[in-house]
């Protein structure tokens, strides 16, 4: 299985799949935009986080394996 890694580009940031990484609905966010998130605002913990993003079924998606 290859280790995959999310990149932002603005911020330089690189997150390994394999530490707790999730795609959320930004609704579920108390912010009023994603500018928000990327001038450096927080989150506060969210109950339902979403849809895990890890090595496994990320790699099922781009590689079919």
């Amino acid at each position: 299985m290859k280790d995959l890694l999310v990149y932002h580009q603005g911020t330089g940031t690189i997150i390994a799949l394999c530490d707790e990484v999730y795609l959320i609905d930004p609704d579920v966010l108390d912010i009023e935009t994603l500018d928000e998130l990327e001038s450096g605002a927080t989150v506060s913990p969210i109950e339902h986080k979403g849809w895990r993003l890890d090595n496994y079924n990320m790699t099922n998606l781009f590689f079919g394996e």
